[in-house]
C-alpha cells in the first residue's frame, strides 16, 4: 500500500466507533494486503531460537527504536479541566450530573444512584494525577503489544536497519494462508491466551501531524487509579479502537518501512507470543557462513523448506535466489 492507500485506510479507522460487522467490513475494504509480509532480524540465540519455535513475540510500543511510537499528542491542560469537572460534579449533587448517569446504565449495568455512589465511596486521587500526566506517553506505550512486519523483504533500507546490515536474515509469511498460523491446533494451546486472542494486522500510516489521543490517555490513568469498576468498563467502551489508532500512526519520516502491525487484543504489560511458521527464510548478503548454516539449520527443524539468500543481480537490483 502506498502512503495515500494508507491515508483511506487511517480517515476509515479514525471514523469507526463500533464493532458492527457492516462497519468492520468497511474498515477491512481499504486495506490492500499483501500476498506476504516479512520480519528482519539478526543472528543471535534469541532470534535463533524463536525461528526454529515458529514463535513471533509481541514487544510494546515503547521497546522499539522510535521514541515517537504512537505519534500522539495529549492535550494535558484538557484532561486536568476533565478530571477537575468529574470531582466537582460527583461532590455537588448536580441534577442534570445523574440524569446523565441515568442515561448511561444501560451501559454500566447499574444505576445512576448507586454509581454516583460509588464514585463518592471511591475518589479519583487528585495527588497522583500530575505525575502521572508527565508520563502517560510511557504508560500508553508499555501497554500497547503488537508484532511489526513490513511489504518488501528486497527493502534496502530495513535490511541494514533490522538485519544488522545485511549479515542477519528475513522470514516471509504467506498471511492468506491459514497454514500459517499455528496457535490453537495442538492439545498444549488450551489453556494458552494466544489461542484464544484473535489479533488483527494492519497497515500504518505515515504523518507528519500527530494524533489526538486525550481520551485514550485520560482512561489510561483512570485504569491505574481505585476507581469504580463500572466506570473502568465504561472508559473502555468509550475508547474503542483507540488502541489501534495510537499504534498505527508514525512520523512521516518512517515512511520507507511500509509497516504494518498485527496488534495483540490485550492491552496489559506482560509479553506473550503468536506461533506462525514462515513461508520461507532468506539469508543476507554478509552473513558468515557459520551463522548461514545456523539459520538453516533452525529453519529446517521449524519445517521451514523454502531457503533463499540474497545477492545483486546483473541489473543490480537485490534479488533473491534458492539456497544450495
Amino acid at each position: 500500500m502506498n502512503n495515500k492507500e494508507r491515508k483511506a485506510f487511517w480517515e476509515a479507522l479514525c471514523n469507526i466507533r463500533d464493532n458492527a460487522p457492516e462497519h468492520v467490513q468497511d474498515l477491512i475494504a481499504t486495506m490492500k494486503m499483501p500476498e506476504a509480509l516479512c520480519r528482519f532480524r539478526s543472528v543471535n540465540e534469541r532470534s535463533l531460537a524463536q525461528l526454529q519455535e515458529n514463535k513471533l513475540y509481541y514487544s510494546s510500543a515503547d521497546y522499539y527504536d522510535d521514541p515517537f511510537d504512537t505519534f500522539i499528542h495529549v492535550d494535558m491542560a484538557r484532561i486536568k479541566e476533565w478530571h477537575a469537572a468529574i470531582s466537582d460534579q460527583i461532590n455537588s449533587d448536580n441534577p442534570v450530573f445523574l440524569g446523565w448517569l441515568k442515561k448511561l446504565e444501560p451501559i454500566t449495568g447499574v444505576s445512576g444512584e448507586q454509581f454516583l455512589n460509588n464514585l463518592k465511596e471511591h475518589p479519583l486521587d487528585l495527588s497522583v494525577f500530575p505525575d502521572r500526566i508527565k508520563q502517560v506517553r510511557t504508560v500508553i506505550q508499555r501497554n500497547l503489544f503488537s508484532i511489526c512486519f513490513c511489504e518488501n523483504a528486497l527493502n534496502e533500507t530495513l535490511w541494514l536497519k533490522y538485519a544488522e546490515s545485511y549479515s542477519g536474515f528475513a522470514m516471509v509469511y504467506d498471511i492468506k494462508n491459514e497454514n500459517t498460523f499455528l496457535c490453537g491446533k495442538e492439545d498444549t494451546c488450551k489453556n494458552c491466551r494466544s489461542s484464544i486472542e484473535h489479533p488483527s494486522i494492519y497497515p500504518v500510516y505515515y504523518t507528519d501531524a500527530p494524533y489526538d489521543a486525550t481520551q485514550f490517555a485520560f482512561a489510561c490513568l483512570l485504569w491505574g487509579t481505585q476507581v469504580p469498576p463500572q466506570f473502568l468498563e465504561f472508559s473502555y467502551k468509550v475508547v474503542m479502537w483507540e488502541a489501534e489508532r495510537v499504534s498505527l500512526i508514525k512520523k512521516k519520516c518512517h515512511e520507507y518501512d511500509g509497516e504494518w502491525r498485527m496488534i495483540r487484543p490485550t492491552m496489559a504489560p506482560d509479553r506473550t507470543c503468536i506461533r506462525m511458521r514462515p513461508q520461507k527464510v532468506i539469508l543476507g548478503l554478509r552473513m558468515p557462513e557459520y551463522e548461514r548454516l545456523l539459520v538453516v539449520s533452525a529453519a529446517k527443524i521449524a519445517g521451514i523448506n523454502k531457503i533463499e539468500e540474497l545477492y545483486i543481480d546483473d541489473s543490480d537490483q537485490l534479488a533473491t535466489r534458492p539456497f544450495a
